[in-house]
């Protein structure tokens, strides 16, 4: 077997390789100040949240190969358990996009989707998506694992969190757009928590 021309010319690539420990420490920065906004935010607008959710710590993790790509993910608040989440999970996956997104399972489903349903087509919920997947753990955005939340119905709404038995709202930031580099992490990261917790908490 040969290699493909193609295959010869990114073997001879190196640029990604140079300066990609410099990218993601960048981006693990961007996270630690988005965490300790939203930290202060927690603290300045309490909410019901469920007991026991990490209202202060937060986690970032930094993995080599989802599918096939790096990321880095910072989640706080965070509750995880068995029976329930509630997490405001920020993602950074590289070649796609910076996404927020609040995932939710537990015994409070009901009162957090019928919320959502009333407020579906509320300011707030400008460019937010809803998960149609199996696994609260896939992120690929495609228009067969997310929804428009504004372009969903009551009773759509209703089918989802039934046969999932979770709820996740999601807003992306692609890396694609022209915009992103300007992008504040920080601002973006706080105004939809704001947006994603009002849509389903009182």
């Amino acid at each position: 077997m040969r290699w493909s021309r193609d295959e010869w010319d990114l073997i001879n690539v190196t640029e990604v390789f140079k300066h990609k420990p410099a990218i993601l420490k960048k981006a693990e920065s961007y996270l630690e100040e988005l965490r300790s906004a939203l930290a202060a935010e927690l603290i300045t607008h309490p909410k019901p949240y469920p007991p026991d959710t990490d209202l202060t710590k937060g986690q970032i993790a930094r993995g080599e190969n989802h599918k096939g790509f790096p990321f880095l993910s910072l989640d706080l608040p965070q509750k995880f358990s068995k029976t329930e989440f509630f997490t405001y999970r920020t993602l950074f996956w590289w070649g796609h996009y910076l996404g927020f997104s609040l995932i939710l399972k537990g015994s409070d489903l009901d009162a957090y989707s019928n919320r959502l349903k009333e407020y579906r087509q509320d300011a707030a919920c400008e460019n937010v998506y809803l998960s149609r997947h199996t696994s609260p753990w896939e992120w690929e955005f495609s228009e067969t694992h997310f929804s428009k939340v504004s372009e969903l119905s009551k009773k759509e709404i209703q089918q989802v969190a039934d046969r999932l038995q979770y709820l996740k709202l999601m807003r992306f930031f692609p890396v694609s757009d022209a915009s992103f580099p300007e992008l504040n992490w920080t601002q973006a990261g706080v105004q939809s928590f704001r947006d994603l917790v009002h849509l389903v908490l009182e």
